[in-house]
Parts: structure tokens; sequence; C-alpha cells
């Protein structure tokens, strides 16, 4: 029986397969082995380099914020600038149009006072020369030559002192 089982075929396959199974199971193992090492070794890579984008993406994030920030505090200076010097110039505007008014009534009161003393400066002028003839001609009417000359010299003496 030893030999018999010798000769069998079967017995020399399974053996041959268990050998080489056996012979090509380190190598095989090792290779997997070193295989999966590998690419623990480039996960761990990759997780590296991904935490470490993701603080950078978190610094810029917060210099993002920040920047943002100070944005947000320069344009509110500005606005706070700009509406003071609006106010500044709208002060300035309406103080110089008040001026300009202010001017331009005195202009006004000066030209309309110069215009007003002309205007009876002329109308005593020609009340004067109405009365002085019609009161030519009233005294050469109903008065004598005598009386003629005592009142025009008696009117010469007092118009001068009524006119003042």
């Amino acid at each position: 029986m030893s030999i018999e089982v010798l000769d069998d075929s079967t017995l020399w396959v399974s053996l041959s397969f268990v050998i080489f199974v056996f012979i090509t199971f380190k190598p095989i193992l090792t290779q997997l082995s070193d295989s999966l090492d590998r690419k623990i070794n480039d996960l761990q890579n990759h997780i590296d380099e991904s935490k470490q984008l993701k603080n950078e993406a978190e610094k810029l994030y917060k210099d993002q914020l920040e920047k943002q920030k100070d944005n947000h505090n320069l344009i509110r200076r500005i606005k706070e600038d700009t509406s003071k010097e609006i106010k500044k110039i709208k002060s300035q505007i309406e103080q110089d149009i008040e001026q300009s008014m202010l001017r331009r009534i005195n202009n006004y009161n000066l030209i309309s006072s110069q215009m007003e003393n002309n205007l009876k400066n002329e109308m005593k002028k020609h009340i004067m020369e109405k009365v002085i003839k019609y009161t030519e001609i009233r005294i050469k009417k109903n008065l004598s030559n005598k009386q003629n000359i005592q009142f025009v010299e008696n009117s010469i003496v007092n118009i001068p002192k009524k006119l003042i």
C-alpha cells in the first residue's frame, strides 16, 4: 500500500499543490504585506497632506475673515468721514448763501435808499418849481406891484429857512 499511495497521481498533485502554496505563500505574503504597508504609508501621507491643507485653508479663512472685518471697519470710517465732510460742505454752502443773501439785501436797501432820496429830491425840485410858478402867476394877478415886490422879497428870505 505504500507504493500504491506513491503511485497515486492525486496525491502527488495535492502534495505539489501544498508545496507550491507553501513556497509561494511566503513571497506572496511578503509582497502583500509590503503592498499593504505602501498603501498605508500612501494613505498616511495623503492624510497628513490633507491635514496640512486643512490647516492652511483654516488659516486663509481666518485671514480672510480678519481682512473682511478690517474692510468693514474701513468702510464704516469712510462713511463717517464722508458724512462729516458732507455736513461741513452743507454748512459752508448754507453760510455762503446766507452771506450772499445779506449782501444782496444790503445792496437792495442801499440802492432803494438812493433811489428814494433821488426821487424825493426830484419831487422837491419839481414841487418847488410848480409852487414858484403858481405863486408868481397868483402874485401877478392879485397883487399890486408894490405888494408884489414886498411879497417876493419876503419869500426869498423865508424860503431857505423853511426848506431846511
